[in-house]
């Protein structure tokens, strides 16, 4: 978060999305509504630049292969059942110029175009027009029910910068943190070393002042002490989203950023050629559950599937791997 707070002051900020209950849904929205949709100025955006997310890989000769695997014993009213199963699977997933097409998804920015980056589909049988219908007359009455009603902050949330709590300053530290890591590309650190930084300094002391009048008699805590745990628990945030990480389960041992420990990159990409070159991963890829088990054998037994998440989300930016399907990874 680079933006200074006041300079889109028409914008919710951005530490209060999570209170917004569409905030966690899949809105339903018109194609005009989605391209002019403006972005949000508070936190930075990735436009995937380089990667091409496929919404489907699948070898055409898939559904000419013979049933396999069944028990000789088995009835052949159950292999036709099996057939007939494999059949409508591949007619729901063959896809024509016409077809009506039920997508969810979410938006990205792709070479400066929006688009949506599938994440389900299925083809409609729709002959008679039911479900577009259906679809017209249900989005007028979500915009008027929800969309055109401006999102009103709950009372008992804070509404200024001065009112944040103790939690949303956490948060917004973490925040501070990161960007402070990834900016001077930061490879490793001690948390004693970030808390001689000026301006994260200031913003960690800033929970001090926020918190009750109980803290600031005599009997309280020192400052020092109030902003040393404040990093903690920033840091502590950064590692449950897999941002920063250590290699033994010591808090005292130097922290990892995850985005410039190239050693962890090599392992993982070199994990996936491996065994994507073995008959059995050859076909869909190499699951994350096994990468991740073979990561922790070479790497670190401490490394959290948070950071792995991160560290395959990089590969496939960078267009060393592809996910072929959910979970699945397969190196070029």
């Amino acid at each position: 978060m680079q933006s200074d707070p006041a300079k889109y002051e028409a914008e919710t900020p951005s530490l209060l999305w999570g209170l917004d209950p569409v905030f966690f849904a899949f809105a339903r929205l018109y194609i005009k509504d989605i391209k002019e949709m403006k972005a949000s100025k508070q936190v930075p955006v990735d436009d995937g630049t380089g990667v091409i997310n496929c919404i489907c890989w699948k070898n055409p000769r898939e559904a000419e292969r013979p049933l396999s695997g069944l028990d000789p014993s088995c009835s052949s009213d159950l292999a036709e059942q099996m057939k007939k199963l494999q059949e409508e699977v591949f007619q729901k997933t063959k896809l024509e110029i016409g077809d009506v097409v039920s997508v969810r998804g979410h938006i990205r920015i792709y070479r400066e175009q929006r688009e949506i980056q599938a994440s389900t589909y299925y083809k409609v049988d729709d002959p008679m027009c039911e479900v577009q219908i259906s679809r017209m007359l249900e989005l007028p009455c979500l915009y008027r029910e929800v969309y055109d009603k401006p999102f009103k902050i709950p009372e008992e949330a804070p509404s200024a910068p001065g009112g944040l709590n103790v939690r949303s300053s956490i948060d917004l530290l973490s925040e501070k943190v990161k960007d402070f890591l990834l900016e001077n590309r930061i490879q490793t650190f001690y948390q004693q070393e970030l808390e001689t930084v000026d301006n994260l300094v200031s913003l960690a002391s800033q929970p001090v002042s926020r918190t009750d009048t109980r803290q600031m008699d005599s009997k309280s805590e020192p400052s020092s002490k109030l902003i040393h745990s404040a990093f903690k628990e920033a840091i502590k945030v950064l590692q449950e989203k897999g941002v920063v990480f250590q290699k033994s389960n010591s808090s005292k041992d130097v922290y990892h950023v995850t985005d410039q420990d190239k050693e962890l990159h090599n392992v993982t990409l070199g994990v996936v050629k491996a065994d994507c070159r073995k008959s059995r991963h050859a076909e869909k890829g190499c699951h994350f559950l096994h990468i991740l088990c073979c990561v922790r054998q070479s790497y670190s037994p401490y490394l959290s599937e948070m950071v792995m998440h991160h560290v395959l989300n990089l590969l496939e930016r960078n267009s060393d791997i592809v996910s072929t399907m959910e979970g699945y990874y397969m190196a070029f």
